[in-house]
């Protein structure tokens, strides 16, 4: 993480019984467990999974805990310290993308099938297969399909493809995250557009973040939002977590919502 992601983690969350502000302390060079208390302050209650981001632990020390861990984009994801998920096969394709979240390469799964030079603010001269040609509008249709099946796995901030607004405070950034074409992308080379290209997202398949929604994006807290919030709030009204405890069986806490976990 950049020196200034490691602040005190805090999220405003509206419950039925009124407001609750969850703490996440600084990270060190120790891995941080959830379940150990927080300035004194007991902390929600957390069950662990399987993997590096659902585990309820700080794996890499930045004192960011699981979906609130700006290199966790699911469930699956095993890979806490980068926005490699560490899954075998997933995100290998550089120039057709399927969806980011499904744990696999390939569109034949999820019906999502376009040019990464859709998402790409400057599209790379030497990408391999096929050509990239503006004045194809196929290239970059979005079915209804893989609406269906992608945009409930996209956490806050995200398209279905991968392209993701990333904040540090007010100060956000949109990133393509794909380690097959952005490989040496992390939490320290945002700012660098060279490691993290830059990106527009396809918003006919996406979970929005910022502004008036209230709805935190990757790397802010509750103090980031604007004065108009009261609160952290989520798509559709849903309720905000603070751990995958507050979600459903099939659901993963990212960025302080509830999003689905692919079969």
């Amino acid at each position: 993480m950049r020196p200034a992601l490691l602040a005190l983690m805090s999220i405003a969350a509206l419950a039925a019984c009124g407001e609750r502000v969850v703490e996440l302390g600084r990270g060190d060079d120790a891995p941080i467990d959830a379940s150990v208390d927080v300035d004194g302050e007991p902390p929600p209650p957390c069950t662990p999974g399987d993997t590096q981001c659902s585990n309820c632990v700080d794996d890499d020390g930045d004192g960011q805990i699981d979906g609130f861990d700006i290199e966790c984009t699911g469930a699956l994801d095993d890979d806490e310290g980068s926005f490699d998920t560490a899954i075998s096969g997933d995100n290998q394709d550089v120039t057709q993308v399927d969806c980011f979240y499904d744990g696999d390469s390939g569109g034949g799964t999820d019906g999502c099938d376009v040019h990464v030079c859709c998402m790409l603010d400057e599209c790379p001269p030497t990408l391999p297969g096929p050509m990239w040609d503006p004045e194809d509008p196929t290239l970059c249709d979005v079915s209804p399909e893989c609406v269906a099946f992608c945009e409930p796995l996209a956490p806050p901030g995200c398209d279905c493809f991968g392209c993701c607004t990333v904040c540090e405070g007010a100060d956000c950034v949109d990133i393509y995250l794909s380690p097959a074409l952005a490989g040496d992308c992390d939490a320290d080379t945002i700012d660098d557009p060279v490691a993290c290209p830059r990106c527009h997202k396809l918003t006919a398949c996406e979970t929005p973040c910022g502004g008036t929604s209230c709805v935190l994006c990757p790397g802010q807290t509750a103090d980031d939002l604007p004065p108009s919030c009261t609160g952290a709030a989520c798509p559709g009204g849903d309720p905000p977590c603070a751990t995958n405890d507050d979600c459903g069986a099939s659901e993963f806490c990212a960025v302080g919502c509830c999003i689905a976990i692919v079969d």
